[in-house]
């Protein structure tokens, strides 16, 4: 009977103990895969920065999964792959593009970004700087890449 109750008790503290550890090691899992996934996007944030300041605006465009749809000031709307590389395309002397991360979450399929982006174009002299808030819908391809599928600013 003493042998049972050591047993017993040894599983009442064991079971609930290794069930806490589980519970951390996903946690911590989840966390570092967050962590990956942060600095993915942050990353693909300054390529497509650089790609802006090298006037490749074709390679901002691609950044954009063929089916994304972006939204801007009083309800306009793009949507599609040629729309998008003419939205893009369109921008003249691009100079500056500073996107700044203020949060990201989500999961391995699917990120959001909210941020703030400052961007500067037009001729020497006659130079605009447009700064606004935006949140940024990514969504993970085949290739374990992530690409803009909804593109929300104002």
């Amino acid at each position: 009977m003493k042998t049972f109750r050591t047993s017993l008790l040894m599983i009442l503290i064991v079971v609930p103990a290794c069930a806490a550890m589980a519970q951390t090691e996903a946690a911590t899992s989840n966390q570092s895969e967050m962590t990956l996934i942060t600095q993915q996007i942050e990353a693909t944030n300054r390529r497509m920065e650089e790609a802006f300041r090298r006037n490749d605006m074709s390679a901002v465009a691609r950044f954009y999964a063929d089916d994304a749809t972006m939204f801007y000031s009083r309800g306009q709307k793009v949507h599609g792959r040629e729309a998008i590389d003419r939205y893009w395309t369109g921008i003249k002397e691009p100079k500056d593009w500073k996107l700044q991360v203020v949060e990201i979450g989500g999961d391995r399929e699917t990120i959001y970004q909210v941020g703030k982006s400052t961007l500067t174009s037009g001729p020497v002299g006659k130079q605009g700087t447009y700064v606004c808030d935006f949140v940024l819908i990514w969504k993970r391809q085949t290739d374990g890449t992530y690409k803009i599928h909804v593109d929300i600013y104002n």
